[in-house]
């Protein structure tokens, strides 16, 4: 019942528009005033001790990074590269798009940073080109999901620091997957593409060209490659490689000369309110996780999910069906830091692979923000595309199947899906 009137409370100030991170502050505080008896000095240890953390310290330095590599003119030279190396297949543009957001997912660790990075440059050029602005705003919002699959990633660093697993293997095991996703867009892409008919050549194959763009990218590929070298060669934490993209990014634009003195207040304002929005949801979801466990909710819900504890699959089905319904009702962020730790004794309990369930959260964060209401990423690019959800839906819906095509595969063949992951961690 507890448990109930709970979910009906944070429903109803939703609905009444409450921001979500008053929501689930208020919900907690007024189950834990009615229904337990602590000193209120408690709660506010609580909100405290959710930001202290030493792994939470990587969100800002990254998002910062990712706004020094938007105003810097960084972005510019990353798909000047992608469209000089794959721009003269049909619908080369929209793949384009693609694999920009593949190196902004390397950047910016949030979908919403992808969207915003990827779409302000590359639905206007995709319109531009007679691609329709439903299918740029579709390609742009399920390549925005890259961004949290492909490290560095916001979410991997959040659900790394509540369930004790190194960062570093969440990030290492992020890599091959989301190549895998992305190589189902490209697919996807083409498909629709040659439906379409936007059959036109983006750009002429030219060596010349791919190693002239090569050169001018490369203080750009600095970041991603500082990111990934110092933590594959265990040379820097993946909070440490956060401080280092910060570096990299600030010589990058440095060199292209396209960083003024505006635009960097502008960075570091993005980066604040950024930063400042990501931690109070994570500081009052932590009083929120904090009231269940007080109120005994956690062991109320998995009750009735420990009958299937002695099957993995099963298991891993009813919480991505769980997740999944969260993510129609909450943030990614609020998903990871409320639900997932109400499962993670029992996954610690059982033979699921705590890198499956992981990537299994992960999938679900990415699908939940392709799926209204939250969908963040798609809020953006049809801001931009100024198109509505219903017309890109009908693109979009191609792109979310991929990301439920993995997150299947991940379900019921881990071993193959975390056969790469796994040779690089060891």
């Amino acid at each position: 019942m507890l448990p109930l009137l709970m979910l009906l409370s944070i429903l109803l100030l939703l609905a009444l528009g409450v921001p979500i991170a008053f929501t689930l502050g208020i919900t907690a505080l007024i189950f834990i005033f009615v229904y337990a008896d602590i000193p209120l000095n408690m709660l506010i240890q609580q909100l405290y001790l959710g930001t202290n953390s030493f792994p939470l310290l990587a969100i800002p330095l990254f998002m910062l990074a990712g706004s020094l590599m938007n105003y810097g003119g960084i972005s510019k030279r990353l798909i000047d590269f992608a469209l000089s190396i794959i721009g003269m297949v049909k619908g080369g543009l929209a793949m384009v798009n693609v694999v920009a957001s593949i190196f902004f997912g390397a950047i910016t660790g949030t979908a919403a940073g992808a969207s915003a990075a990827v779409g302000q440059i590359m639905i206007p050029a995709m319109k531009e080109k007679g691609y329709s602005p439903s299918f740029s705003a579709a390609v742009t919002s399920g390549g925005s999901s890259l961004g949290i699959i492909i490290p560095p990633s916001v979410p991997m660093i959040l659900y790394g620091s509540i369930s004790g697993i190194s960062v570093a293997s969440l990030f290492l095991t992020g890599i091959p997957i989301g190549l895998t996703i992305a190589f189902g867009y490209l697919i996807v892409v083409y498909l629709i593409s040659r439906k379409k008919g936007y059959h036109f050549t983006e750009k002429p194959f030219s060596l010349r060209d791919i190693f002239k763009t090569f050169v001018l990218a490369i203080p750009a590929l600095l970041v991603p490659i500082a990111i990934f070298g110092t933590i594959l060669t265990g040379l820097a934490t993946p909070t440490e490689s956060a401080a280092i993209a910060v570096i990299c990014a600030l010589l990058a634009s440095f060199i292209y000369r396209e960083l003024t003195i505006k635009s960097f207040i502008e960075a570091l304002n993005e980066s604040v309110r950024n930063t400042a929005l990501v931690m109070f949801i994570v500081a009052t979801a932590t009083l929120l996780g904090y009231s269940f466990s007080l109120l005994g909710i956690g062991r109320q819900m998995m009750e009735p999910i420990m009958a299937y504890s002695d099957n993995p699959i099963i298991l891993l089905l009813i919480a991505a069906l769980i997740l999944f319904i969260g993510g129609f009702i909450f943030d990614g962020t609020v998903m990871v830091l409320v639900i997932v730790p109400l499962f993670l004794p029992l996954v610690n309990a059982t033979a699921v692979d705590p890198l499956q369930f992981a990537m299994v959260v992960i999938i679900v964060w990415a699908i939940g923000q392709q799926t209204p209401p939250v969908a963040s990423g798609l809020y953006i690019t049809t801001a931009i595309a100024k198109v509505s959800m219903l017309q890109v839906s009908r693109y979009n819906i191609w792109f979310i199947f991929v990301l439920f095509l993995t997150l299947m595969a991940m379900i019921f063949y881990p071993d193959v899906m975390l056969y790469v992951p796994r040779l690089l961690i060891s």
